[in-house]
């Protein structure tokens, strides 16, 4: 059902003359954006906030004439221009995208960026043509006159369609008819209940309820994507059936609002000086609050095995505060989780308080302008776990090998966090991140410390056999490893090569095509990949 939204924006006076616009007018599949800048240029470059090569794939020209990269646009002939426009499709890759530019809810209704389409040094104005004379427009705070033009830095998304995709309540929810009531039902009440227990802790709230943008796609791969921007709270989903009894589906979904909620806090609210240098802090913290959230002791435990695993691989003699290691792929959830779990470890046994009391703490000391970074979470953890913290980032900061994680893991059932060391065979088996790295641990060996390693649907493929010294030859596309498929058994092949090197054996690779590689000898890097552990007790953390 329908329920009018109860604030509006107010309406703005009409911007003056030589003012940049973007016109937006829905076409089926399409978008169409048709711009008019303030004076002719020779070139523009276009937002950065929307990938170049999304650009050159999703957003295509109405005429020819032009050259365009995906960033910058110019015309073919050189003379100056101060128009020009482009037909977009909805962004087909949201996995890899911090923020969607453009997405279709329903059959006729559009969220979009509005950054997406500004233009350097040219600001734009953004308003909406077409559609049915029913649809509603929501900017910023709220619902505005259709046809306003409205600044395209005004913050978070905007949508453009049919009233009824837009429900209000405790959040204000957009999405289709796709997506089925007790879905959206679901991501509200996960993200009210977060709220309002941030809310209360942190004695502060965001200056507007959220509003989610919620979409689903029935396409063959299933995955989901989140990410929060001011007020607005976007949850993708494609692939997975949408079936309420499917216990894992369930959690998958409330994990994913709630990661995203915190961030409203710690990614909005408050933001990181280091968003992008140290991003292992503020993911690491939303991973680690959310599941703290909703998961039992036990349902806690298993998750932090898998992320203690996961970072001691992603971070075997590198240090944590690199950002090229420490905050790329999953290392900044599993590593900034572990560092969020050990925190409050270390405070709860010195007698202090919880994850939630740190961050309090860290948002105080951030102070009037609402930045934080490493340095004030390192102070607040420091005060509330005192030694038992700090001595343990320090080994997290300076990085260690695969003997120092063993004692460093050891040594955390000093602060109630008890782990034991696995025997070499036990893996998980279907973890592909391990095929990865046994193989990427070969290349360090012999491919002079590089890596350049492409999973395939039935195999791997190396591509710098020219760096290896003749060791990996022809730019192998390789399946085994000592005659385990790397494939259907990557935790096998993994336990393999850290067998073999303990018993100072060989290893041979073996191609898609069936012939094997020449034996090679284990190095450094082969010889050093780090043991698989079980988390047997946690700390008993108390509840939210």
């Amino acid at each position: 059902m329908f329920i009018p939204l109860l604030t509006a924006a107010p309406a703005k006076a009409e911007p003056p003359g030589g003012q940049s616009r973007v016109t937006l007018t829905p076409s089926g599949e399409q978008l169409i954006a048709a711009w008019s800048l303030d004076k002719p240029v020779d070139s523009v470059s276009l937002s950065r906030w929307v990938a170049a090569d999304e650009r050159d794939r999703l957003w295509h020209l109405d005429d020819d004439g032009w050259v365009f990269d995906g960033a910058v646009l110019s015309r073919e002939d050189g003379e100056p221009f101060n128009k020009f426009r482009m037909s977009i499709s909805e962004s087909d890759r949201f996995y890899d995208r911090r923020y969607v530019p453009a997405i279709r809810i329903g059959t006729s209704g559009w969220a979009v960026l509005p950054e997406a389409f500004n233009v350097a040094d040219h600001p734009v104005l953004i308003s909406f043509e077409g559609g049915e004379e029913s649809d509603v427009l929501l900017a910023g705070a709220g619902l505005v006159p259709r046809g306003e033009a409205i600044p395209a830095d005004v913050g978070g998304f905007f949508y453009f369609g049919p009233p009824e995709h837009v429900v209000d309540g405790a959040a204000t929810v957009i999405a289709g008819p796709d997506v089925p009531d007790w879905l959206r039902d679901k991501f509200v009440a996960d993200t009210q209940s977060i709220s309002r227990t941030l809310t209360q802790r942190f004695e502060e709230a965001p200056p507007a309820p959220p509003t989610l943008i919620v979409t689903y796609r029935d396409q063959a791969g299933s995955g989901f994507k989140g990410s929060s921007l001011g007020r607005f709270i976007t949850l993708h989903v494609r692939g997975y059936s949408l079936d309420p009894e499917n216990e894992n589906f369930m959690q998958r979904m409330t994990g994913l609002a709630l990661h995203e909620t915190v961030h409203v806090w710690n990614g909005q609210l408050y933001s990181s000086r280091e968003n992008s240098e140290q991003s292992w802090l503020h993911e690491g913290a939303a991973e680690y609050i959310s599941l703290r959230a909703w998961m039992d002791p036990d349902q806690l435990r298993g998750r932090m095995e898998e992320m203690i695993n996961g970072c001691q691989r992603a971070l075997l003699r590198r240090p944590l505060t690199s950002t090229a290691y420490g905050s790329w792929g999953r290392t900044p959830y599993d590593c900034g989780a572990l560092v969020q779990l050990i925190a409050e470890a270390a405070s709860m046994q010195a007698g202090n308080g919880d994850i939630l009391a740190i961050w309090k703490n860290v948002f105080e000391r951030a102070g009037e302008g609402h930045v934080f970074d490493t340095a004030m979470f390192r102070a607040a953890a420091s005060e509330a776990g005192g030694e038992m913290y700090t001595s343990r980032f320090a080994r997290l900061e300076a990085g260690m090998n695969a003997d120092d994680w063993e004692s460093f893991l050891k040594g955390l059932a000093d602060i109630g966090i008890d782990i034991e060391v696995r025997a070499s065979d036990a893996p998980p088996q279907s973890d592909h991140r391990l095929a990865q790295l046994a193989l990427a641990a070969v290349q360090r060996d012999y491919c002079n410390d590089q890596v350049s390693l492409h999973g395939l649907e039935d195999h791997y493929w190396i591509d710098i056999s020219d760096r290896c010294g003749g060791h990996i030859p022809g730019n192998p596309r390789l399946r085994t490893l000592n005659g385990i498929d790397l494939i259907e058994a990557p935790g096998e092949a993994y336990g393999e090569i850290r067998r073999a090197c303990a018993a100072g054996e060989t290893v041979t690779l073996g191609r898609l095509d069936g012939e094997e590689l020449k034996p090679l000898s284990c190095g450094r890097w082969m010889s050093g990949l780090t043991s698989p552990v079980a988390v047997t007790a946690l700390p008993e953390f108390p509840e939210f």
